[in-house]
């Protein structure tokens, strides 16, 4: 039975690429349609000749996201602007720990390059690098970075994510310009208005290089879904301290001979990503009255 993946579900129509690169015009057939099919699942059909098809089964999801509603990405970009509007620190790390609670790779893009020196740019840049992201620079005025890019998406599926202003659609367009034209016709046939970011979709790369989503963004950037003892997970660089701190389950807040407070002082983690920790553990222990329950009595036996 012929696969393929939902690319676009409008007005009770899914549209799904196969694996001849065909758009295929499916409706699900009767259980699928009340237990919700998403853009991104990967979907088997009946074909009916020459464009059309019933959905017969769904393949286990690899992930699911309520906000954007899609599934089975591999990877984010995680889109920010050098200027215009300015990035900021600590919106960054917010997103950053919810993807790190979502286990979903990340690739930090500082869009608008052509705004800012070089220097500026690296500098913007290094901190993230350092940490261990992927980090990458670019203008879709200028093209820098337009490889890099590619080379990025390349066999992933990958959803964009940042504050609005920032360029993303600009990027989609900057790495697959025909596809702007090519969805704004289907658009026509459909007789639906012009694309505006209100509906997801999933955009095959060209060459069959992967597929990128294009969608109204995340939405909800609440971290309220991640118990305070497990935020320290969602930073990459305190891993390498943790074993050394002296108490297990250790929140690098109040408690003594903590390695991850050491590294701070040390320099060998930055002081601002430490502050943006202690500033969402506060956040997520403040919900309720919550208790730690790994410290209490909770001693490392020391050999």
């Amino acid at each position: 039975m012929p696969v393929g993946r939902i690319t676009r579900i409008i007005g009770g129509f899914y549209y799904i690429n196969d694996h001849e690169g065909r758009t295929i015009t499916g409706v699900p057939r009767g259980k699928l349609r009340a237990d919700g099919l998403v853009v991104g699942d990967v979907v088997e059909f009946q074909l009916i000749p020459p464009d059309q098809g019933v959905i017969e089964g769904i393949h286990r999801r690899r992930n699911f996201l309520k906000r954007p509603l899609v599934s089975n990405i591999t990877q984010v970009g995680l889109v920010f602007a050098h200027k215009n509007p300015d990035y900021n620190y600590l919106l960054i790390d917010r997103f950053l720990v919810m993807l790190e609670a979502y286990n979903l790779p990340t690739v930090i893009i500082f869009n608008k390059t052509d705004l800012v020196d070089e220097k500026t740019a690296e500098g913007n840049a290094e901190p993230y690098r350092k940490i261990g992201y992927a980090v990458l620079c670019t203008s879709t005025k200028s093209l820098v970075g337009k490889d890099s890019l590619l080379t990025s998406f390349r066999g992933e599926t990958t959803t964009l994510a940042g504050p609005s202003g920032v360029g993303k659609s600009a990027l989609i367009n900057l790495i697959a310009p025909d596809l702007a034209q090519e969805t704004g016709a289907v658009s026509a046939k459909i007789g639906r208005g012009r694309h505006t970011t209100r509906e997801v979709r999933l955009l095959p790369l060209p060459e069959g290089n992967g597929f990128i989503f294009d969608t109204p963004g995340f939405t909800q950037l609440d971290l309220d879904f991640i118990p305070p003892e497990e935020l320290s997970s969602c930073f990459p660089e305190f891993s390498r301290f943790e074993p050394d701190c002296r108490f297990q389950g250790c929140l690098h807040q109040q408690e003594p001979d903590c390695a991850v407070k050491a590294a701070v002082t040390a320099g060998q983690i930055d002081a601002w990503r430490y502050e943006h920790y202690l500033t969402f553990l506060a956040e997520l222990k403040n919900r309720t009255n919550w208790q730690n329950p790994r410290t209490r009595g909770n001693r490392k036996q020391r050999s």
